[in-house]
């Protein structure tokens, strides 16, 4: 049996934490085994995993317990055949504990796609430049996305070692659900013919909500009847900034702020239009899950999402309200037009090119790959 510790920054609710989630729920049981360590504590996705049958190690990690978090940290991956950090300050951490401390095989695994200094603190610029040199040290670095691997590859990271792999979705749980979608609306209040737009995120400076506000202005402008649903850590009523968005561009009456929610499936089957108005991505898990609901997708042409989307949706460029409006409008006159029709062509894409089963498999490939290389 192959045994694979991964190191991870902190256990939020971000693509990079629930994709390991899925991988470790997913990953073939009886020839790898999985544990976890993260750097913070057990945050949101702690028990998750545990419920997984997974051993999870919480290192609290901070300036005066580093030397004996190191030490934890490395008896706990001595027994190992692969390190496998996610995101990047795990990775330099990883990279002490496998290459410095005990000889082990090293996977980085790059969540993160948009490197523009207006998009990134300037710490983790300099975190970026520092892995960029360490890479070299790296037996695989693994991408989830085209864009990723480019920027990076652009950053200075070592070319002959990369390998992507996309996110996957699990389609058993996210498909549109007609009996969901009138409940979801019933709750909120929701008229059944109601166009509903749907946004799932976290509020973040890549998300570019002001984008999205100013669209959504213009849409109102145009007397265009429309519910806006933010779904997110930080997208509720305790965001003062955000409340204060809301009002400035007169959308109260058309947005609805249900910050972190564990329904995501059902929310999306109450909507119709799913917007990403990023100006920064990797490899949307968001735009995945709508398109396996069968939504109707606007999304900017940032990290993959262009790929993901595929001919099934509408891309656009970001930091571009009237593109979005003028997006948006279409999507209405056709549901308009055809009622409860669905986006089913969006999901048979997700179906053909981003099942969990077998984004999993490549997963495992790359273990395989990376303990027998030399």
């Amino acid at each position: 049996m192959k045994k694979i510790i991964h190191i991870i920054s902190g256990l939020g609710s971000g693509g990079a934490e629930n994709m390991l989630l899925k991988l470790l729920k997913y990953s073939d049981k009886d020839k790898y085994y999985h544990e976890v360590i993260s750097l913070k504590d057990e945050g949101i996705m702690g028990e998750k995993i545990k419920a997984e049958g997974i051993k999870l190690h919480s290192l609290n990690l901070n300036k005066k317990n580093l030397f004996t978090s190191l030490i934890k940290a490395r008896n706990i991956c001595k027994e190992f055949d692969i390190v496998d950090t996610w995101l990047y300050h795990a990775d330099i951490f990883g990279l002490i504990i496998s290459k410095i401390l005990l000889k082990k095989k090293l996977i980085w695994n790059i969540r993160h796609s948009n490197l523009d200094k207006d998009a990134n603190t300037s710490t983790v610029l300099k975190i970026v430049k520092l892995n960029s040199i360490l890479s070299k040290y790296v037996n695989r670095v693994t991408y989830n996305s085209n864009r990723a691997l480019e920027n990076h590859l652009r950053a200075g990271y070592s070319a002959c070692k990369s390998k992507i792999i996309p996110n996957g979705f699990e389609l058993n749980k996210f498909k549109f659900d007609l009996a969901l979608r009138s409940k979801v609306r019933q709750d909120l209040c929701i008229g059944e013919k109601e166009i509903v737009i749907i946004t799932v995120g976290r509020w973040n400076i890549q998300k570019d909500y002001y984008t999205l506000f100013k669209a959504l202005k213009e849409l109102r402008n145009q007397n265009r009847h429309f519910k806006m649903i933010m779904v997110g850590t930080n997208l509720d009523d305790s965001n003062i900034e955000l409340k204060d968005l809301i009002n400035q561009y007169n959308l109260k009456e058309n947005i609805i702020l249900l910050g972190r929610r564990n329904d995501i499936p059902a929310l999306l089957s109450s909507s119709d239009i799913y917007i990403s108005s990023s100006m920064g991505e990797s490899f949307s898990n968001a735009i995945g899950e709508a398109m396996a609901c069968e939504l109707y997708c606007v999304v900017t042409d940032v990290g993959d999402s262009k790929i993901i989307l595929g001919n099934t949706g509408i891309t656009i460029p970001p930091k571009n309200p009237l593109a979005l409006t003028d997006s948006l409008v279409s999507y209405f006159s056709y549901l308009h037009s055809n009622g409860l029709e669905k986006n089913t062509q969006a999901r048979e894409r997700v179906i053909e090119n981003y099942d969990i089963r077998a984004i999993i498999k490549l997963f495992e490939l790359n273990y395989d790959e990376v303990i027998f290389a030399d």
